[in-house]
C-alpha cells in the first residue's frame, strides 16, 4: 500500500539495546517509503514483547487463556512502549494523514495519540483472532485495553466470526451501544468490520514458475521426487497444530505405510526466550526424529523438516511442486500459506488443501478438504 501511494511507516527495527541506551529513532528512504525505525530496550523486549503481547495477549486472543501469564509491570511496559509510539506519530503526523495501526502490540497506541491532541483518522487491524467474551474476562485489565482501541476510529478483523466475537466483547464487558456495526461509546462513534486480508495471486504466480529451489540447501537426505509431498509451512507456534499433525501423520503410517508420501515440514523457530515456544519446538524435532527411527525403511523417510527461513520465492516453488498442503492451526486469524499455496499451483495440475476449519481462511476457502484439527480421523480421512 505504501509503495503505491506513499507516506511513512514506523516500527520496531528488530534491534536490542541496553536499558541506558538512548532510545532514538532513524529515518531512511527507499522507492516512495520513509522507514522510521527504533530498537527496543531489553527490558521492553522483555516485558512489551515477550512478556505482555506475546505472553498475554497471544494467547488470551488466540482462545488459549489457559496458557496466559499476566503481570502487571509488563502491562507497565506494554503502555509505555505504545506511548512511545504515540510521540513519534504526533512529531511526524500532518493533519491530514490517515493513520494505520497494526496487530495486538499496539492495542493502546490510538488512545496515547488522543491524549497528545491528534484528530487525525486512526484506523487498526489486528492479524490475529479476536476471542470472545469468555476469554477476554480471564485478563484483568481486559476493560482497559477494550476502552483503549475505543480510541480508533475503525477495527478491522479478519473474518465474520472475529467481527461477531468483538461486538459481542464490547456488549458484555463494557455495556456499550451498538447499531449497524458501530460502536457508540463517549460521543465517538467506532466502525467494526471485517477486512479479510489477500495476497497478489499474480506475483506469486510468477514467482511459483521459477527453477531456482536447491533442496539440499535445506534437507539432509532431500525429500524423493517419485512419491507425492504433503508441504506444511509455519512459525513453530502451538496455534499451528502441528503436533496433532504428526499424530496424524504417524498414525496413518502405521496403518497404510511409510512409502505412500514425503512429508516435508517447514519449521521456523520463533520467540525463543519464551519457555513455552523452546519447549514446543524441542518437542516437534524430537517427535519427527522419533517417527522417521520407528517407521523409515532405507530407500524411504516419511518426514523432512527444515528449521530454515525459506525465501518466498522459492517456497512458492515448493507449494507449486506438493501435492497436498496441509494448514492444521487450532486457531488463526486468517494464514495466508492457504491462500499462497492455491495461487502458487499449475492450472493443469493443481494440488489439494487440506485447511483447518479454525482458520479464518476456512471462512473463504470452503472448497478445501475442511478439516477439525484435534479429530485425527477427520486428518487421515483428509
Amino acid at each position: 500500500a505504501l509503495k503505491d501511494h506513499g507516506g511513512t511507516w514506523l516500527g520496531w527495527n528488530g534491534a536490542q539495546v541496553s536499558d541506558i541506551h538512548p532510545l532514538e529513532f532513524q529515518e531512511q528512504q527507499h522507492d516512495q517509503v520513509t522507514y522510521v525505525t527504533t530498537p527496543l530496550s531489553h527490558t521492553e523486549h522483555q516485558d512489551f514483547y515477550s512478556g505482555f503481547a506475546n505472553n498475554t495477549l497471544w494467547p488470551m486472543l488466540h482462545s488459549r487463556s489457559d496458557m496466559m501469564v499476566e503481570d502487571p509491570t509488563q502491562f507497565h511496559i506494554y503502555k509505555q512502549v505504545n506511548q512511545r509510539f504515540a510521540q513519534k506519530i504526533a512529531e511526524i503526523a500532518q493533519e491530514d494523514d490517515i493513520i494505520w495501526v497494526h496487530d495486538y502490540h499496539f492495542l493502546s497506541l490510538a488512545q496515547h495519540c488522543r491524549q497528545l491532541g491528534l484528530k487525525n483518522r486512526i484506523g487498526f487491524f489486528l492479524h490475529i483472532p479476536f476471542s470472545n467474551a469468555g476469554h477476554w474476562q480471564q485478563l484483568h485489565v481486559a476493560n482497559t485495553l477494550l476502552t483503549h482501541v475505543l480510541a480508533y476510529d475503525v477495527i478491522g478483523l479478519q473474518t465474520q466470526a472475529d467481527q461477531d466475537d468483538c461486538i459481542e466483547v464490547y456488549q458484555t464487558l463494557l455495556n456499550t451501544a451498538i447499531k449497524h456495526n458501530t460502536i457508540f461509546y463517549q460521543q465517538r462513534r467506532v466502525l467494526v468490520q471485517a477486512y479479510p486480508i489477500g495476497i497478489d495471486p499474480h506475483a506469486i504466480q510468477q514467482a511459483a514458475k521459477g527453477d531456482s529451489l536447491l533442496l539440499q540447501d535445506y534437507f539432509d537426505p532431500i525429500p524423493k521426487h517419485n512419491v507425492p509431498w504433503i508441504i506444511s509451512a509455519e512459525r513453530v507456534d502451538y496455534s499451528k497444530g502441528i503436533l496433532e499433525r504428526l499424530n496424524a501423520i504417524e498414525s496413518w503410517i502405521k496403518e497404510q505405510g511409510s512409502d505412500r508420501f514425503a512429508a516435508i515440514q517447514v519449521a521456523c523457530p520463533c520467540r525463543m526466550e519464551v519457555e513455552t515456544y523452546k519447549n514446543l519446538y524441542n518437542s516437534v524435532n524430537q517427535r519427527i526424529a522419533l517417527i522417521n527411527q520407528e517407521v523409515s525403511c532405507l530407500e524411504h523417510q516419511p518426514i523432512y523438516v527444515t528449521n530454515q527461513m525459506i525465501p518466498h520465492h522459492q517456497l512458492m516453488q515448493f507449494y507449486r511442486q506438493s501435492a497436498v498442503c496441509w494448514v492444521n492451526s487450532l486457531k488463526d486469524g486468517m494464514n495466508l500459506v492457504a491462500k499462497e499455496y492455491i495461487a502458487a499451483q499449475d492450472p493443469d495440475n493443481p494440488g489439494v488443501l487440506i485447511l483447518s476449519c479454525h482458520t479464518g481462511a476456512a471462512e473463504q476457502m470452503q472448497q478445501a478438504l475442511i478439516v477439525n484439527p484435534h479429530d485425527i480421523k477427520s486428518l487421515k480421512d483428509a
